[in-house]
């Protein structure tokens, strides 16, 4: 597992952080389901938009900008 960081509004993360309380859960717990639902409704469209040879670029083009994320030394993180 990875870790990722993310910018939130501050009153977006205050309402985070009592929902979660109120559920007896943590904010990661939430934040990491409503991802995995996101992408779970989003998949088919990127499986229909990945085969076309502009989506394809297009990933190409931005794999440069993602290449500073990965790095050795956040592997101390996995663990987490």
């Amino acid at each position: 597992m990875a870790v990722m960081s993310v910018r939130v509004k501050d009153d977006e993360r205050r309402l985070l952080k009592a929902l979660a309380s109120l559920e007896g859960r943590t904010m990661s717990d939430l934040v990491s389901e409503l991802l995995g639902d996101y992408l779970r409704k989003r998949k088919a469209q990127l499986a229909r938009g990945g085969k076309s040879a502009e989506v394809q670029a297009l990933m190409k083009l931005s794999e440069s900008s993602f290449a500073e994320w990965d790095n050795r030394e956040d592997e101390v993180y996995d663990g987490l």
